[in-house]
């Protein structure tokens, strides 16, 4: 069957220069209805989108920009342009969708009323070009089956879509968890294909750009533990307690380096437990970066509690040049 009529796309992106390029490449190919959301750039980014004929949404600096204002705004405009729309589908811009991707999601979504959304295979474009670039390809394999939440590049249906009323635009980043975890309060299901979906380019060469996407994470994990979720007890742990516990027991002679042994050995049972289709090696390098993330995490977990109490209007934080 084809869906082509029922489908459509929205991009969003900030600077993305040369990635934005492809990426509307690869979507405009397509056939169907793209919207095209800026957010603030002043890399001539949404003139060229433009000049293509995408349909594009600036939105205005008068807000904090984020992917979720973004992805809603694109929302809004793609359905009053095709009122015959069932599913869409949310791509960064420094993303390039699979060819073949929409039809399998579409087919799938069309299967089960329940299902709100489905997500495939995102594989890291670049993936030899850096160590960074190798965690991202690790971070973004997902099991196939049904999971608890896709990330922010996803095929939905629209009807549950405005059901659920969309992404909190209150969120700068971890919106998409937020999303589901209401999607599956609401009893739908979301599941990740075992189809390729297309590719991501980070650009993420240097270990200042990892360090500020995992600063941003820890942001994210303090904003969701209000909600009763969260990661907070580890990164307290292992970037605040355990470092105090070792400094004191330094004064006692051995006793401080036997404490910061626990380290080496979270990262080996970490590795020992991902269950990720890459060598060994590979997992004692996204074990050992997990593991050394505690400690920017734990600088976005305070950022986060900081600009609370001096209520300090949040920005996006971001990593690439």
């Amino acid at each position: 069957m084809n869906y082509k009529m029922h489908l459509g796309i929205v991009v969003i992106g900030r600077n993305e220069g040369e990635r934005l390029n492809k990426c509307l490449d690869s979507v405009m190919i397509q056939d169907i209805s793209v919207v095209y959301v800026d957010s603030d750039s002043y890399d001539g980014s949404a003139d060229y989108a433009h000049s293509l004929g995408v349909d594009v949404v600036r939105l205005s600096p008068d807000k904090a920009m984020s992917a979720a204002r973004a992805r809603n705004a694109g929302f809004k405009r793609i359905t009053q342009i095709n009122s015959e729309l069932k599913y869409i589908h949310f791509i960064d811009a420094d993303c390039e969708l699979d060819p073949h991707w929409l039809n399998e999601a579409a087919a799938s979504l069309s299967k089960n009323e329940n299902i709100v959304s489905v997500c495939g295979r995102l594989r890291e474009k670049d993936v030899k070009s850096s160590v960074f670039t190798r965690l991202c390809d690790m971070s973004w394999y997902i099991a196939p089956g049904e999971i608890a939440s896709c990330g922010g590049i996803a095929t939905m249906k629209v009807s549950l879509f405005e059901e659920l009323g969309g992404f909190d635009p209150n969120l700068i980043a971890g919106e998409e968890a937020e999303f589901y975890s209401r999607a599956k309060e609401a009893g739908y299901k979301v599941y990740c294909l075992d189809v390729e979906m297309g590719t991501h380019d980070s650009a993420m060469l240097s270990f200042s750009q990892w360090w500020i996407r995992t600063v941003r994470t820890g942001f994210v994990y303090a904003s969701e533990a209000k909600k009763g979720g969260g990661k907070l007890n580890g990164i307290i742990f292992w970037a605040s307690i355990l470092p105090v516990i070792i400094v004191l027991c330094s004064f006692k002679g051995p006793l401080g380096a036997l404490v910061a042994f626990l380290y080496p050995l979270q990262i080996l049972r970490i590795a020992l437990k991902l269950d990720i289709p890459y060598s060994f090696q590979s997992k004692l390098l996204e074990a050992t970066f997990c593991v050394v993330g505690k400690f920017p995490q734990f600088l976005g977990v305070m950022k986060y509690h900081i600009n609370r109490v001096i209520r300090k209007k949040v920005k996006i934080i971001e990593y690439k040049a």
